[in-house]
């Protein structure tokens, strides 16, 4: 972690998010958590405390020149403390989930505090049933659907074995922050330069635009996107009853459907995605709302803002977010599988437009503007949003595996995300261990029936599943735990009581969360929970499921395969043993040298690899699926560590064992290999020493996935920590 670095300013879309920002529409991204047991808060504050060096942003705020005659900057906070971001609430025990929902509202109402880093976690406990929810706040100028995820990453495991990481938390001396006058000459300093990236950027679009006309496939696909979109707009759109002046005063609510159910939704429909079952239940919820509370006249149908990843892998750390949007219209028609149908095609010809790169070249050109008037460029522009469309509606990419902080198991996990002004609405659609949950987040004074609106969300999936011909997926036996080696769960009957009350007020200052209003209704039911025997293996995810978390499926990969955390294995050598030949008088001590490591990358250091990974039982057990290939990894060129070409070990990997591992030159290693993963020496001596994390790095683009598919790599995530415990203990 460098602290002495220029100061980087915000990118385009960065700085939007930042002067979009307001009491009625505060810029905060985030997911609600709910774990099993009791965590402990001094335990849950001190491990973040841990580990957030490893992401160095979470410890930077935002400083700007005086008269906004710089742009927004990141510098290191002199005042950054802990205590500052991690809070503890309490809920009236028993706390149900209807109280964490209200509770959640008041904390994602309130602005982040611009005078430290723009992040906060509130640890709840009070909940019914021996669980604790977390709810994770963070300002979007922060984060998009890659980085967004990174804190809460760091903190969580696929497995219930808490493993800290292996080097030390480095000492925090940032500089001191450039006065005024400094950084109003740095600011003249380097707006130039920042200009002139801009317009590379731009630049960098306009070649795309002009390979596309340079197609005639591409060219037609886009020619129909264009005309869409003037066909869409010819008529101005009409407000719905989801549109409204924004009080700020936000709810939450939330469903949870299986993955499995969905996916054969899907299924039913030529080029439908997961994501577009979801969108379409969501107008069907919205149509039976409006029909409820005033159909507009010559509006059929509501038209969804879907944010798209534009970051390409060598613009990691650059533009900080790169963002672009997609219209969707999805159709008021009483037919769901018509609706599907509908939105599926419009869908489809929407991402093969790649009007997308149009819309991030506008997001860009006010970023050109001069400093000072740029807060009132993104003072204006988002009213355009809301002339545009009546709801923004965006997916967050969740592991498919179960995740656990501190032991404690992840059972659920529901995304929120800003409000546009004008929308009284945003929908985020999350995968997570095989469930997909619809979050609604309103403004109360827009949409005061939240809970009715979240019923119409169940009653369309349930129109839409039963329409489909799908049955509904039926839990698996209940199993009965009888080892802690390979554990199991057993059935949980639950008998618990939903109060549903109006409305929460604001946090007390005591950390109380207190009921704000009378109870409307009791509602004691008994839940019976089905959890099905976890095997040995990781369970295959298809291809299929990482579409459903469109636009970034490079997210999820990262989400999931970023818990390799684990110190190198201490090798122990047994003391050496004193030899007494029969004629000697006296003992002899025979002193035996430790045998010494093969040389990285070399023929022996990758046969010692086979041994290591054949002996590896926890490898095994996770690998016996594997059938996707060899997999190599490649050390870069470097002189100075004794590698003056690129070098290569190729491991055939075969449904839990190596069957071959050999040093190979670039290019044979590269013809045989399914998948190859490269670095340089430094981050392969930072993985084998156990101070870096490998897949962490694939999210970064430090380590790269030179040849093969990300997607079929996800479901073999403990398959990648063993590997790499093998290749520590042989390094």
């Amino acid at each position: 972690m460098d602290m002495q670095k220029p100061l980087t300013i915000l990118g385009p879309v960065d700085t939007a998010f930042y002067y979009v920002d307001s009491r009625e529409t505060p810029m905060n991204i985030g997911a609600v958590t709910i774990f099993d047991g009791k965590i402990d808060f001094d335990h849950f504050s001190a491990l973040i405390d841990s580990r957030i060096h490893h992401v160095p942003l979470y410890m930077q705020k935002v400083i700007q020149a005086p008269l906004t005659l710089g742009q927004p900057t990141w510098a290191f906070d002199p005042e950054f403390a802990i205590e500052n971001h991690v809070f503890r609430l309490h809920l009236d025990a028993p706390g149900t989930d209807e109280d964490l929902r209200e509770l959640a509202g008041a904390v994602i109402s309130q602005m982040l505090d611009r005078a430290k880093p723009l992040w906060e976690v509130y640890l709840i406990d009070g909940l019914a049933h021996d669980r604790t929810g977390l709810i994770w706040k963070i300002h979007h100028c922060m984060v998009d659907g890659m980085s967004a995820i990174e804190l809460f990453l760091l903190l969580l495991d696929i497995t219930p074995d808490s493993k800290p990481f292996s080097d030390e938390k480095p000492a925090y001396a940032p500089p001191p922050l450039p006065s005024a006058p400094e950084m109003v000459v740095e600011a003249f300093r380097r707006d130039l330069d920042t200009k002139r990236s801009l317009i590379d950027k731009l630049g960098h679009e306009v070649n795309y635009f002009s390979s596309i006309f340079a197609d005639r496939e591409k060219r037609r696909k886009t020619f129909i996107g264009i005309a869409n979109l003037i066909n869409d707009n010819l008529k101005p759109l009409k407000k719905l009853v989801i549109n409204g002046q924004n009080s700020g005063r936000m709810q939450l609510a939330w469903n949870e459907f299986p993955l499995e159910e969905v996916k054969a939704i899907r299924a039913t429909v030529k080029h439908a995605s997961v994501n577009d079952v979801l969108l379409t239940v969501i107008g069907g919820a919205i149509h039976q709302y409006m029909r409820r509370h005033g159909l507009t006249p010559g509006q059929n149908f509501v038209r969804m803002l879907v944010p798209v990843n534009m970051r390409e892998k060598e613009e990691k750390g650059e533009f900080g977010n790169r963002i672009s949007v997609l219209p969707m219209d999805v159709p008021f028609n009483t037919d769901p599988m018509a609706r599907l149908l509908a939105v599926a095609d419009y869908t489809q010809m929407m991402k093969q437009s790649g009007l997308a790169h149009g819309l991030d070249m506008i997001l860009t050109l006010p970023s050109l503007a001069p400093s000072p008037t740029q807060p009132l460029i993104w003072h204006v522009a988002p009213g355009a949003f809301a002339y545009l469309a009546h709801l923004w509606a965006t997916n967050v990419a969740a592991p498919p595996l179960p995740l656990y902080l501190s032991g404690h198991k992840m059972l659920h996990a529901y995304g929120y995300f800003p409000l546009n002004p004008g929308n009284g609405l945003a929908s985020v659609i999350m995968s997570y261990d095989g469930r997909i949950t619809v979050t609604l987040v309103t403004d109360e004074a827009i949409i005061p029936h939240v809970l009715e609106l979240n019923e119409y969300v169940q009653e369309a999936y349930t129109a839409l599943r039963k329409a489909a011909k799908v049955p509904e997926s039926k839990p698996a036996p209940p199993r009965v735990v009888e080892a802690k080696l390979e554990p199991s769960v057993e059935k949980v009957v639950v008998t618990e009581t939903i109060v549903t009350v109006e409305s929460y007020g604001p946090p007390a200052p005591n950390g109380k969360a207190t009921a704000a209003a009378v109870e409307q209704s009791v509602d004691v039911h008994t839940v019976v929970i089905d959890v099905p025997e976890p095997t040995a293996d990781v369970q295959p995810v298809s291809e299929e499921v990482v579409a459903a978390v469109e636009p970034n499926a490079e997210a999820v990969i990262a989400a999931v395969e970023d818990v390799i955390s684990a110190p190198e294995p201490e090798l122990t050598t047994a003391a050496p043993v004193a030899s007494e030949p029969e004629l000697a008088a006296d003992p002899v001590v025979e002193t035996v040298a430790a045998p010494q490591k093969p040389a990285l990358f070399s023929q022996a250091w990758a046969e010692a690899l086979k041994v290591a990974i054949n002996d590896n039982q926890a490898y095994y057990r996770a690998s016996t699926r594997w059938d996707a290939g060899a997999l190599a990894f490649v050390m870069e060129a470097d002189v100075r560590h004794g590698f003056p070409e690129p070098a290569a070990v190729l491991l055939d990997l075969d449904h839990g064992v190596c069957k071959d591992a050999n040093a190979l030159p670039l290019d044979e290693a590269m013809s045989h290999a399914a998948f190859v993963l490269e670095t340089d020496y430094q981050h392969w001596m930072n993985i084998l020493s156990g101070k870096s994390q490998p897949l962490m790095m694939l999210m970064r683009g430090t380590l790269k996935l030179k040849k093969g598919s990300m997607a079929k790599l996800m479901p073999f995530t403990q398959s990648a920590q063993e590997l790499v415990h093998s290749a520590q203990s042989v390094s």
